[in-house]
């Protein structure tokens, strides 16, 4: 399965706390049932916010509540929002941070100088 990146739910003591992989392309908060990350608050709507991953892998964020806007960074946002590695969004009085996946950066080869071969003497 593709990892498109993680949610990491911000604890109100600011610690990390539980940690939702995204492996589909479209992770929806709300209080639905339906909610890939549901929370079981009055005010939060039942479609809150959802990410979607476009066809460049990237994640973007758009706001589905007229009630209680869903805040990225602490701002409230009208369009969707393309995010970046660390952001936070903000539903009512909980936060999460969006982390993309880590890139495993292939190793350079190294260059043969010519102190690294050896003289063999015949």
């Amino acid at each position: 399965m593709p990892r498109y990146g993680k949610i990491v739910v911000i604890k109100r003591n600011g610690t990390d706390g539980i940690v939702f992989p995204l492996t589909s392309t479209s992770c929806l908060f709300g209080r639905k049932t339906e909610c890939d990350i549901r929370m079981r608050l009055p005010w939060v709507s039942n479609e809150h916010c959802k990410i979607d991953i476009n066809e460049n892998k990237e994640a973007v964020l758009t706001n589905l509540s007229t009630v209680n806007p869903t805040q990225l960074n602490g701002v409230c946002f009208e369009q969707p929002v393309p995010l970046k590695h660390g952001d936070v969004l903000t539903i009512i009085d909980r936060s999460f941070r969006f982390e993309y996946p880590l890139q495993s950066t292939p190793k350079k080869r190294r260059s043969r100088s010519p102190k690294d071969e050896t003289l063999q003497v015949i």
